[in-house]
Formats: structure tokens, C-alpha cells, sequence
């Protein structure tokens, strides 16, 4: 009877253990399922690394022909959600000059001279890869070299124009002197650009690209050139660029 009984409680000791070990590895799996499935936290270092630095060089001209012709340069810093598709975030700083003839321009007794452009503007836009299947990039997305990007940018442009203000006349001169002093004029913009970039590392890319400018209010040339009846609505310069982008990792 003792032998019968105590092989039954062995028989019992061995299903609670097997019990006890089975609840283990399920939640020791459970854990690891969890560990595995639960996102990776967003890190600094991981905003850090989608920065890039672009500078920018092109030629540019004005469609309504109250200016000449332009080069302009440019220094953007970016964050790109993905490096080569996705969207993208700029702060840009534009510069440029026109000059203008035969416009006598508000509060300046000049009328032919030269005007340079400080803009500043946040762009907003997105990457498309270009690849030859999409669908399959978007469901397993990997590293590629060519993708085309579009952006719109509201900003401000400042235009500095030079005052030419005459001296008061002193008993050794019989001619008045003369001094230069700036006069700026702020107009909010909206700038459309649309362009291809090419990665020739994975760390740096050249791109070129295409924008127009569209001048919200009518800049001081251009109040020049409506009150003559030269134009007569603001618009803005249209320019062709090439660019180069590094990053940090």
C-alpha cells in the first residue's frame, strides 16, 4: 500500500513540475514577444543623423522684366524623415541681386541702381523614390540613389535698396557730398520648387532644381513699376539651381 501511494505522489510531484515549467516558458515567451514587438524609442542621436546641410548655387531671372538677370545662393538645414523618400523639412536663407533702370523708387532720389534680396522661409515637402516598382519600395522600403522631391516654402524677402542723401554744404566745398544708406522693404513670399536628387554616397548627394518665387505684396521695385504702369501685379524671380547635401551619418 505504501509503495502504490508513494508512487502516486511522485506521479503528482512530476505534473506539477511539468506544470510549473510549461507556465514559465509561456510567460518567458510572452516576454520576448513583447520585447521584440515594442518599438524603438526615438532618439537625439536619431534626429541628429536625419539632419543634412545643403548649399545651394543658381542663375535666375524675373518674368515681368523690370529686372535683370540673377545668381543666387543659398544655405538650407534639414530634417528628413527618411534620407531618399518620405517628407523633409527646410529652414532656407536665399540671397540675391537684381538691377533695375529708369524706376524712381519710394523715399530714394535714385533711379537706376541695384537691389539685393535676403529671404527666409521654412519648406515643407516630400521625396519620391524612384524606382522601378513603388508599391514593392513602400512595403519593404531599401537604400536607393535617384528620387524627385517637391516643396513649398512661405517666407519673407527682405529687399535692400542704396539712398543716396546729399550733405549740408560747408564754407570749403562748392559742391555737396554725398552718403549711402540702406533702405529695406519686407514682402511675404510663397516659393514653388520641384527637383531631382542623385545620392553618390550614402552620406552626400548633389541635386538640381527649378523655383519660382511669388511675391505675396508687390516689393519696393515693383511699387516703382506699378505706380509707372510698367507692371501691374507683384510676381517674382523664376531660378534654376544645383546643390550639394551632406550629412551627418
Amino acid at each position: 500500500m505504501n509503495k502504490y501511494l508513494l508512487i502516486a505522489l511522485c506521479s503528482l510531484w512530476s505534473v506539477g513540475l511539468f506544470a510549473q515549467n510549461t507556465s514559465d516558458s509561456i510567460v518567458s515567451s510572452s516576454n520576448e514577444t513583447e520585447l521584440v514587438n515594442t518599438p524603438k524609442k526615438y532618439t537625439f542621436g536619431d534626429f541628429f543623423d536625419a539632419l543634412d546641410l545643403p548649399t545651394v548655387l543658381g542663375v535666375g531671372f524675373t518674368p515681368n522684366g523690370i529686372e535683370g538677370p540673377t545668381f543666387n545662393s543659398a544655405m538650407r538645414l534639414g530634417w528628413r524623415h527618411h534620407k531618399n523618400y518620405g517628407t523633409f523639412v527646410y529652414i532656407t536663407y536665399d540671397t540675391h541681386s537684381n538691377k533695375y533702370d529708369s524706376l524712381h523708387i519710394q523715399s530714394t532720389n535714385i533711379i537706376n541702381g541695384e537691389v539685393w534680396y535676403n529671404e527666409v522661409g521654412i519648406s515643407v515637402g516630400y521625396r519620391f523614390p524612384l524606382v522601378k516598382d513603388i508599391k514593392a519600395f513602400y512595403q519593404n522600403p531599401y537604400f536607393h540613389p535617384w528620387d524627385l522631391f517637391v516643396s513649398v516654402q512661405p517666407g519673407v524677402s527682405i529687399a535692400t535698396v542704396k539712398n543716396v542723401t546729399p550733405e549740408t554744404l560747408n564754407s570749403s566745398t562748392t559742391e555737396p557730398s554725398y552718403t549711402m544708406s540702406n533702405y529695406d522693404h519686407v514682402t511675404p513670399t510663397l516659393r514653388l520648387s520641384a527637383g531631382v536628387e542623385w545620392f553618390i554616397f550614402s552620406n552626400f548627394s548633389i541635386f538640381a532644381e527649378a523655383a519660382y518665387t511669388q511675391h505675396l505684396m508687390p516689393t519696393i521695385i515693383e511699387q516703382a513699376a506699378i505706380k509707372q504702369q510698367q507692371i501691374k501685379h507683384p510676381s517674382g524671380p523664376i531660378t534654376v539651381s544645383i546643390g550639394l547635401s551632406l550629412f551627418f551619418n
